[in-house]
């Protein structure tokens, strides 16, 4: 091929014609037998940029027959006009020795008007006169370079997706690159939303139509095609689809209708249109939109699924936000208050209300408005909806709830009268038991209500339930409360004023008042006063629990001796007629010990813990003492005996109502289990503490520690 080569550069015998002319034949240059049959495109041009030779690769590529390049054929008809002038300067350059690139590219122009790109090496050859001309070896590398460049994009539009914030953005992205990438004309998105699809995003041609579009999903152009398993290729468009009302006012040639599948589930469409050439979707382009439209699957999933996330932590900080406002109201009152407006708060609508469900007049009231005028408020809680006046209310006693996009025709005036332009209304059940409903609503904004307020007023609604359920018991809980109270402090009352004169009279009966007591009978009055006294104290003791329950105790402050507490209840003991034998050893205090609180209060709980103790010692002793409390400001008063003692298991409960140490229940010793409790509740006033160290059969120590001066 050397020998070929240096043979060329050989000058030949000229025809006549001149080297500078369009007319030069190939004749005039031996380089068929090297270069014709070459699988490179190769070309052979002067200083004047018209091309001498082209071997068969070339003719073929560029779309000219051997004939038309004999007859001349210049660069600029084949090179793209930006690129003539960097062609010429490059051959002026190499024609002149100076230094080229040794690779570059160019992009030529096709007989039939398509461009390609092709990678070119030049260099300089001689004809048979010794006049230079450039040869250029080429081939097309378009479909490589366009590959790079489609997954350059596809990359650029992976990060975009990854940066974008929630399927709105997404959206937006995915159009927008696949107007760019995929060089087509217009590029529309479609999601599903119940039993429509819904345009998401669209770029390019007739854009602004099909944002936000709605077709059904069942029987639609749009929604036939969201069905489909596989792509839909519609070539020469007019034809197959003539008088398409969707595409009315858009010149489409070709379309790509692309169902977004993942998982075997379809997330949405991607369709894609040229207006200019009815074969566009064919071969590497088709290839390359389904590429595109597979990453855009990719993409919508990992929108949704941050969607979703966002979403969650959305609803869970709404719901959140009302459990804290509604958790801590017990009537019902201010349950349905805080609902409404813990309600308008998250969702931010422009008004709610609540309204309870009567039962026995089958109709709603509402009992509850937030961001009413306070005419309009007041006009709605007069308003009764009975069940044969709003049909919806129906399907809201079925749990169901009911949305209004806009105004129905039957309420028409309603929504009018009080602002409202969209209503949701979610029912609040318990147990299958309609409570009520949660209404929501805008006074401008019409549509349907997106998935994030649907949840969110039915987790409020979930919530309210229970609210107005435990406000409903609490209430009940209160009734029944006030009537136990008033009961207990009503027979207590007609108990205890028998109950005095019969031991008043045992009282003078024993001092001998009515005459001289046999022995027998002396003894009969003891236990008389006994079970009589303990039966009062047993009464007394129910009415100030009672009264502590209800709240209508009171604490009366004031300074005196601990001495002289003790002496009071040392004579108060000695005088009771008691079968106890055991004593009770007092303390014998150095220096008077002062307290400031409620005097009545600590006496009571001194004496139930001694009476306590004197009831389960058998023998041994009781005493009471006296020594410094957990602090400087406190002091502690300890009741010891040796009785039976207590269990560890019940040392827990003991201060509970109603409970004995399991044991001593058979024991003939009277009591219903309210004397400690009284004594906890009644250091709790007295800003104090109550404790017990017991085992048993080794006795029992209740400890008190309260402060030396209340309120200090």
């Amino acid at each position: 091929m050397a020998k070929q080569a240096e043979r060329l550069r050989q000058p030949r015998p000229r025809t006549g014609a001149s080297s500078r002319t369009k007319g030069r034949r190939s004749e005039d240059f031996d380089f068929r037998d090297l270069f014709e049959n070459a699988n490179d495109i190769v070309i052979l041009n002067d200083r004047g940029g018209c091309i001498v030779m082209a071997n068969r690769a070339a003719r073929e590529f560029g779309g000219y027959s051997a004939e038309e390049v004999k007859r001349g054929v210049d660069l600029k008809e084949v090179l793209a006009p930006e690129e003539y002038e960097a062609a010429m300067i490059l051959t002026q350059r190499a024609l002149d020795g100076l230094p080229i690139p040794e690779v570059y590219e160019r992009h030529a122009v096709l007989r039939d008007g398509r461009r390609r790109i092709v990678e070119l090496r030049s260099n300089v050859l001689r004809n048979r006169s010794g006049e230079p001309l450039l040869q250029t070896i080429g081939r097309d590398v378009t479909e490589s370079r366009h590959a790079a460049a489609f997954q350059a994009s596809l990359a650029e539009v992976l990060r975009a997706l990854l940066t974008a914030q929630g399927l709105d953005a997404a959206s937006k992205v995915i159009c927008d690159e696949a107007l760019r990438v995929l060089e087509v004309d217009g590029v529309y998105l479609f999601l599903p939303s119940a039993d429509e699809v819904v345009g998401a995003a669209s770029a390019g041609a007739g854009a602004e139509r099909f944002k936000g579009l709605r077709r059904s999903l069942n029987d639609s152009f749009v929604g036939k095609i969201f069905r489909r398993s596989d792509p839909l290729v519609a070539n020469d468009f007019p034809s197959i689809y003539p008088g398409l009302e969707l595409a009315r006012g858009i010149d489409i040639r070709s379309l790509l209708a692309v169902p977004l599948r993942s998982s075997g589930a379809t997330l949405g469409l991607l369709a894609f249109i040229h207006c200019h050439d009815p074969q566009y979707f064919v071969g590497e382009v088709c290839d390359r939109a389904l590429i595109f439209a597979a990453q855009t699957a990719v993409a919508i999933e990992s929108a949704l699924a941050r969607d979703r996330e966002e979403e969650e932590g959305q609803v869970s900080a709404a719901l959140l936000h009302v459990a804290r406002a509604i958790r801590e109201s017990l009537k019902e009152a201010e349950v349905v208050s805080q609902i409404a407006g813990s309600a308008r708060s998250v969702l931010g609508c422009d008004w709610t209300f609540v309204s309870l469900w009567e039962d026995e007049r089958k109709l709603f009231r509402v009992v509850a408005t937030e961001g009413f005028t306070p005419e309009a408020s007041e006009e709605m809680q007069l308003v009764e909806f009975h069940l044969k006046d709003f049909p919806e209310t129906q399907e809201l006693r079925a749990d169901q709830p009911v949305e209004y996009p806009e105004p129905p025709a039957h309420a028409a005036m309603l929504f009018e009268r009080w602002g409202g332009s969209s209503m949701l209304t979610q029912p609040i059940s318990r147990g299958g038991a309609m409570i009520g409903t949660l209404a929501a609503g805008y006074r401008k904004r019409r549509g349907a209500f997106p998935a994030r307020e649907r949840r969110i007023i039915e987790g409020i609604a979930a919530q309210a339930a229970v609210a107005l359920d435990n406000a409903r018991l609490v209430e009940d809980l209160r009734r029944a409360n006030d009537m136990k109270s008033e009961f207990l402090g009503t027979m207590s009352h007609e108990l205890r004023t028998p109950l005095a004169a019969i031991i008043g009279y045992a009282d003078l009966m024993r001092e001998g008042v009515m005459g001289p007591l046999q022995p027998q009978q002396d003894q009969v009055l003891d236990r008389m006063l006994i079970n009589g006294r303990s039966l009062l104290d047993l009464i007394n003791t129910t009415l100030d629990v009672n009264r502590l329950e209800s709240g209508r105790v009171a604490v009366e402050v004031s300074s005196f001796a601990l001495n002289d507490l003790f002496t009071e209840l040392r004579m108060e003991l000695t005088a009771r007629p008691s079968k106890e034998v055991v004593p009770v050893i007092w303390p014998v205090l150095q220096r008077p010990i002062v307290v400031r609180t409620d005097r009545g209060k600590l006496k009571v709980i001194l004496r139930n813990l001694l009476e306590n103790a004197l009831k389960f010692t058998a023998e041994g002793s009781v005493s009471v003492s006296v020594s410094p409390g957990s602090s400087e400001q406190r002091v502690q008063l300890a009741v010891s005996d040796t009785g039976i003692g207590i269990p560890p298991q019940e040392q827990k409960v003991i201060f509970e109502m109603f409970r004995q140490v399991e044991g001593a229940r058979d024991r003939s010793r009277s009591g219903v289990g309210l004397g400690l409790y009284l004594v906890r509740r009644y250091a709790q006033l007295l800003g104090g503490e109550v404790a017990v160290e017991s085992s048993p059969g080794l006795g029992s120590k209740f400890k008190l520690d309260i402060p030396i001066s209340l309120g200090e």
